[in-house]
């Protein structure tokens, strides 16, 4: 927006969340065509005797490189070195924990959620966007790279440089041969961000698509995306509620979301939000605060000035009154719609042990289909 199934899946699905550590002592295995073809698209120079070598030599990947060297230090300066540090302060056993993250509304999208919790086993993505193919050395060699990369780093740009993406230009320039969907962008961030790309597993429920990768920790990690539309009436035949049911608990995220859980039209992802989560994480645009019983501790941070003009009929008096009421710190780096720091606000909600699964006050319907 701007941003706004099989039964072998659900079977195994709780087994997907467990961590494999691998020894740094062990031999590395080669890269995968996966992990090479994706170092490409992000700019980094393939190895001796890679298929691909003779493509970096071209201008066209030269220059791709250089602005895509650019646009990651931009975006590690400002924001991920910036969020990390604040998780690793704030987010405390969940910027540690190894438990799924849920990040609805994603797009694009597959860095924030490693941003603020980077040693999760699996990020569980959704979005109405398509998956599109994974990066390989034969769609490579036959496309049109001087039109293709820059495609690549317009994707991304509104992403690493203001904090959010358009679907509608999302749409536009994944569609091609090297993009055609959302896939190749997860992939490149994956590898910008020091991850070594595994494989690709597809037919999960829903049609959700996995890239299995390792950390930069040598912690071997998911990425499940599930291209669906997250509406009332479509979510329960989806299989992304009765997937989540399948694995632990956890955080979720959700930033630039278009106020969509405002309204009435997406009451039943409020409520699996709301039911499944260990913590949510969000901008103004996620659930109201309204939503968040008392067995909710919510923590702010930065100071909330209101949606984005174009937003302007989701303005939140309580969350107002209860961000100025508690003083919070400035964000040292921006969020959401806000794309200057200083302007940026957040909150961090945070489960009561003693809070029942399933409470959830004023959720239509807590109960996850």
């Amino acid at each position: 927006m701007m941003k706004p199934g099989s039964a072998h899946l659900f079977l195994v699905a709780a087994l997907l969340w467990t961590p494999i550590v691998r020894s740094a002592a062990q031999p590395q295995a080669p890269p995968t065509e996966l992990d090479e073809a994706a170092r490409f698209l992000a700019g980094i120079h393939p190895g001796p005797g890679s298929p691909l070598e003779s493509l970096a030599a071209r201008p066209s990947w030269q220059e791709h490189a250089k602005e895509m060297d650019r646009l990651w230090e931009y975006f590690r300066h400002f924001q991920l070195d910036p969020i990390r540090q604040w998780s690793a302060q704030f987010l405390e056993t969940s910027f540690s924990s190894s438990n799924p993250v849920f990040y609805p509304f994603s797009g694009p999208d597959a860095i924030y959620p490693r941003c603020f919790f980077p040693r999760a086993s699996i990020y569980v993505l959704a979005s109405r966007e398509e998956p599109g193919l994974p990066p390989s050395f034969g769609r490579l060699l036959s496309s049109n790279l001087d039109g293709e990369l820059p495609r690549i780093r317009q994707s991304l740009q509104w992403l690493l440089q203001w904090s959010f993406s358009v679907t509608k230009e999302t749409r536009r320039l994944t569609a091609s041969s090297v993009l055609g969907g959302l896939l190749p962008l997860y992939s490149v961030l994956l590898v910008r961000d020091g991850c070594r790309l595994l494989s690709v597993e597809r037919g999960g429920a829903g049609g959700a698509v996995s890239l299995l990768f390792l950390g930069p920790e040598g912690r071997e990690q998911r990425l499940s995306y599930f291209p669906v539309n997250l509406e009332d009436g479509s979510l329960a035949a989806s299989g992304l509620p009765r997937y989540l049911g399948n694995i632990p608990r956890g955080p979720t995220l959700l930033k630039a979301a278009s106020y969509l859980l405002h309204g009435n039209g997406f009451s039943q992802l409020r409520g699996l939000i709301l039911t499944r989560s260990t913590l949510v994480l969000q901008d103004d645009s996620g659930i109201p605060i309204r939503f968040f019983s008392s067995g909710w501790n919510l923590r702010f941070f930065g100071l909330y000035r209101g949606p984005i003009l174009i937003f302007r009929e989701f303005y939140q008096p309580d969350l107002a009154a209860m961000t100025a009421n508690a003083h919070p710190p400035p964000l040292p780096f921006a969020f959401g719609y806000r794309w200057k720091a200083e302007e940026a606000s957040l909150v961090v909600a945070t489960r009561s042990p003693r809070l029942p699964p399933t409470s959830a006050r004023n959720s239509r319907n807590p109960n996850p289909p």
